[in-house]
């Protein structure tokens, strides 16, 4: 899979812009060896162990036209280069300089060299990259969750770009017990022909979307009539306290990682989706509301989660002109509730969160924030599926794709029709307005 990357980086007009700025370094360098400043000579003298020739060819990396080379890389290969990305754009700009700093004896043969020779030099460079920058490496295995079961299939789940994600269970047993139950570890490993920085990075960002996507599974797998169950989530406390990879981290009965392999897919192919246009679209969309619930189950305050799930259903269902948050309730009333009859419930249930939002951002004390931010984080998950869900439909019927103003439209035009729009499922969270008209009923 390394094909893309060396196919860039051969790219003529890059080899020239990139060879064109070394060559102009090595000769400011050669200048400066010959002919060095007093303030350079006076540091040689003072400096044990200093070198002319690598202090002339520092000067002529800061003073010169360096910076091009790295914005030649980034315009040639890193923007257009598939994502997830498998090398950094820092380890392309420093692969070549390694390779192209001629050492204090040898700086004299690149005075006169020839095309030939900066092609011979390049020629190495882009082996280099193909044979040592991107070798086969594997991240560490890291914490995603933890379920009531220790068998957990290993497996490959996802993979793209020759990255691929395996689960596998882990063997540490977590001495912590939530309904008198065991719990084990799920462990994550990142593989392929990757470089070592875009493996570490990997592993940061993978590890943030897959908790975000197994949250959202257990939301939306979990039975919820009745007795409201916030979602599990271990908590910095003894013995856990020694345990900080696990802390966070959610948790939940055997079927969790198999109820959540499709969205851990699902959100993956979002966010590492490439757009080069400034067009709207569902996929964009999908992938800003990915970003957005991450960002959520990563706040620490409770204010501000809430305000990003509802940042993230707006990022989706969200329009322009008139009372925006009527506009929303009514989008999420129709796209989830079947009922018709619900749908008032479903539009005051949406409109109370946002009102909540709204309390929150302006300072205003909002109480049970914890439970609001659980039921924002449900709603937000709910609406992310069934848009997926609804896209997903349209591709396999081979229809032209949906515009998110199309979708917009159709919701208004259907909001006093029975049924859900065709495509999305029926979600368990239903079962908070339904709850709220229970409770508003007794009170």
């Amino acid at each position: 899979m390394n094909d893309q990357i060396i196919e860039l980086l051969e790219n003529t007009e890059l080899r020239q812009k990139v060879m064109t700025v070394i060559k102009e370094v090595w000769s400011y360098a050669g200048t400066l060896y010959d002919n060095p400043t007093e303030d350079m000579e006076d540091y040689i003298e003072n400096t044990e162990g200093a070198s002319l020739w690598e202090e002339a060819w520092w000067r002529a990396e800061t003073c010169g036209d360096i910076d091009k080379i790295e914005q030649a890389f980034y315009k040639y290969v890193i923007q257009r280069m598939a994502k997830p990305s498998r090398l950094t754009l820092g380890e392309l700009v420093e692969g070549f300089l390694d390779l192209a700093r001629p050492d204090e004896k040898h700086y004299t043969e690149f005075e006169g060299f020839s095309s030939d020779d900066c092609n011979n030099l390049y020629a190495i460079f882009v082996n280099y990259v193909k044979n040592h920058i991107l070798s086969y490496r594997h991240s560490n295995p890291f914490p995603i969750c933890a379920i009531t079961e220790n068998e957990v299939e290993e497996e490959t789940v996802w993979g793209k770009n020759g990255i691929t994600l395996r689960l596998v269970r882990g063997s540490g047993l977590i001495d912590e017990r939530p309904m008198g139950k065991k719990l084990y570890y799920v462990l994550a490993i990142i593989e392929g022909n990757i470089s070592t920085l875009a493996c570490r990075d990997l592993q940061s960002e993978m590890g943030r979307i897959l908790v975000t996507g197994i949250r959202s599974a257990d939301l939306l797998q979990t039975e919820r009539w009745g007795e409201y169950k916030v979602i599990a989530q271990i908590e910095p406390q003894t013995p856990l306290l020694y345990e900080r990879e696990i802390v966070g981290i959610p948790w939940g009965e055997e079927k969790l990682i198999e109820n959540g392999k499709p969205l851990i897919r699902q959100y993956l192919d979002a966010y590492y989706s490439d757009f080069s246009g400034k067009k709207d679209s569902i996929d964009r969309r999908i992938r800003n509301a990915v970003c957005l619930l991450i960002e959520s189950d990563n706040q620490s305050n409770d204010s501000v989660g809430l305000a990003l799930s509802i940042a993230a259903i707006e990022a989706l269902l969200g329009e322009k002109g008139g009372e925006i948050s009527t506009k929303l309730a009514d989008n999420v009333a129709v796209l989830l509730e079947p009922d018709a009859r619900q749908r008032y419930n479903a539009t005051e249930f949406v409109k109370g969160l946002y009102d909540a939002r709204s309390d929150a951002l302006h300072g205003r004390t909002v109480e049970k924030e914890t439970k609001l931010r659980t039921n924002a984080r449900h709603l937000a998950a709910a609406v992310l599926s069934g848009i997926i869900s609804r896209r997903d439909f349209i591709r396999r019927a081979d229809f032209e794709p949906e515009t998110p103003q199309e979708l917009l439209q159709g919701l208004r035009k259907t909001r006093f029709d029975p049924g859900q729009p065709v495509g999305v499922e029926e979600y368990n969270v239903r079962q908070l307005w339904k709850k709220m008209q229970m409770e508003g009923n007794t009170s």
